[in-house]
């Protein structure tokens, strides 16, 4: 399906760019899949990185995000039937605009150093 809406919106100059796309995608999926066996872990890792640029889209766009875990996902599921689909939630990610009164919109970000963070190799 993504293989073909690729396709579509022209990002294949060959059949042969279209097959060796496929055969390279095939080729990790079933690595986890089939020898493995942690496909489940590694389409987290995968939600996770498209989390990410979301994220950074999101603020490009001037919106406020969070990723949010720690809630019921079962319920989540349940409400919008995602284990009928094949699907299943991993994280949250509310998007809007923060409140005029969040007293914390305006405050400095606080991070650790780079040296405590980084290890440069």
């Amino acid at each position: 399906r993504v293989v073909d809406q690729e396709e579509a919106d022209g990002r294949f100059a060959t059949p042969d760019a279209k097959a060796a796309n496929h055969k390279g995608r095939t080729f990790f999926a079933d690595m986890h899949r089939k020898e493995l066996k942690d496909d489940d872990q590694w389409m987290a890792k995968q939600v996770y990185l498209n989390v990410g640029n979301f994220l950074l889209g999101v603020a490009a766009m001037g919106l406020d995000a969070v990723p949010i875990e720690g809630i019921d996902f079962a319920i989540l599921d349940e409400e919008f039937d995602l284990k009928a689909q094949g699907y299943t939630s991993l994280v949250v990610v509310p998007v809007g605009h923060h409140s005029v009164e969040d007293f914390n919109a305006t405050l400095p970000k606080s991070r650790l150093p780079q040296s405590t963070t980084i290890t440069e190799i």
